[in-house]
């Protein structure tokens, strides 16, 4: 019984990581498609001739642009509260790399794990708080996921539509003349 508990909370955790890798690549990826989409603007931002639609669109683009990145940076880099130390879990965390690294061997590392796991309860705590700690993460890097493609999206609209206007604006003299 005690085997199958600690294999449910470590599929729980291993999906938990598995969340937190794809959305830092989809991050990475939207950071490159920025970068790329950027170079394109000012590829073409001589072009572009100032009136009020394309100024209100570039003012657009470039807050939501930097709103974008901003967001982007929050997902790559997240800014964790601490919590408060509970009672029933032990002054070095042994599963996160910090509390591993302030050993100073890795022999007093497994003698310190080997007392926390001799005692069930306090163990399944400390796991089921590792679990907990990655799915807060999970839901900080998420949020600010979201927020990105949104402001990514309207960055993007906004720089198509005075791509536009400007293609629209040079093409209009010789398709009319």
């Amino acid at each position: 019984m005690r085997e199958d508990h600690y294999l449910s909370l470590f599929k729980v955790l291993d999906s938990e990581q598995q969340i937190i890798t794809r959305t830092d690549q989809k991050a990475f990826t939207m950071l490159s498609l920025m970068g790329v989409f950027m170079v394109f603007f000012l590829v073409h931002f001589p072009k572009i001739q100032i009136n009020w639609f394309n100024f209100i669109m570039l003012i657009l683009y470039l807050v939501t642009a930097l709103l974008a990145l901003i967001q982007l940076i929050m997902v790559i880099n997240p800014r964790i509260k601490r919590r408060e130390m509970q009672d029933d879990l032990p002054l070095k965390n042994p599963t996160y790399f910090k509390g591993i690294v302030s050993f100073k061997s890795a022999k007093e590392y497994g003698k310190y794990l080997r007392k926390i796991m001799d005692d069930d309860s306090r163990s399944y705590t400390m796991f089921a708080n590792q679990v907990y700690s990655v799915a807060s993460i999970n839901e900080y890097k998420h949020g600010h996921m979201q927020k990105a493609i949104r402001f990514f999206a309207v960055a993007i609209i906004s720089e198509l539509l005075i791509v536009m206007s400007v293609a629209y604006t040079r093409s209009l003299p010789f398709l009319f003349g």
